[in-house]
């Protein structure tokens, strides 16, 4: 089995946090405090990314997940809930899936069961286009500071400079192979909805990757859903507090 790198902290009930596309594990770092005195938080770098090993061929949002839940029942982290962001979602939608790993709970942070429509897989392309042509660097840093409100880089700063500084050193067919598998991954309303464990559901109102419009269709499926306001595709920097205190929220209602 190819290595995933991953951190844990605190003790508790287990909670898996997955990163999204071109993120590692140290996005988590600062985010978890409030969660360590009731939670064992897991976060892992998916694999091709961060430190974790590279996928040798090519692989699909499905073929992922059940590496990722592989890694979880390898390492006894049972009755876990697990939350994903962005395409850390997708994975956690394809991991749902498995018997197996028994979840507690399911949560998606800017992330949407929907697969991708049309325009969006033509606009996949031109990035897998754009990563060929003018490398991770230029491509990292023309991309990243965007899935922030614009009035919240300046204030954000300092996490985005942090973000790029881990995301520029991803290997440049990893990235191709994740804009590919996104690009083509399934739709998940269905598992969505018919998910018998407690869900979660934190948007942005003014995300541009994942619209409030969207998230908006998938509330009557959720146990708790948190609607970021001032805030796009990053809440746990734009919006940290009250993204945290809806995760906590949402674990400690597990314990009813």
């Amino acid at each position: 089995m190819p290595k995933i790198s991953y951190w844990k902290k605190g003790k508790g009930q287990a909670l898996v946090l997955l990163p999204g596309f071109c993120e590692t594990k140290e996005m988590w770092e600062d985010f978890v405090g409030p969660l360590l005195t009731s939670c064992e938080v897991w976060c892992p770098d998916l694999p091709g990314f961060g430190s974790s090993d590279a996928y040798k061929s090519d692989f699909t949002i499905s073929d992922i997940g059940k590496k990722i839940a592989l890694w979880m029942l390898t390492n006894n982290i049972g009755n876990a809930s697990l939350i994903g962001h962005s395409l850390g979602g997708y994975l956690a939608l394809e991991m749902a899936k498995l018997p197996n790993l028994n979840l507690r709970g399911l949560g998606l942070f800017h992330s949407t069961a929907y697969p991708d429509s049309e325009e969006k897989k033509v606009n996949r392309e031109k990035t897998v286009e754009f990563v060929n042509k003018h490398g991770v660097s230029k491509f990292i840093s023309s991309s990243l500071p965007l899935l922030f409100k614009r009035e919240n880089r300046d204030r954000c700063k300092e996490d985005i400079d942090q973000l790029i500084a881990h995301a520029s050193q991803l290997p440049k067919d990893s990235i191709v192979k994740y804009l590919e598998a996104m690009r083509d991954r399934n739709d998940n309303r269905e598992t969505f909805a018919v998910f018998p464990k407690p869900k979660l559901m934190i948007c942005g109102v003014e995300d541009t990757a994942v619209t409030l419009d969207d998230s908006l269709t998938h509330k009557k499926f959720v146990d708790q859903f948190c609607q970021l306001s001032d805030c796009g595709h990053m809440g746990m920097f734009e919006q940290k507090e009250k993204a945290q205190a809806a995760i906590c929220d949402f674990m400690e209602s597990l314990k009813i």
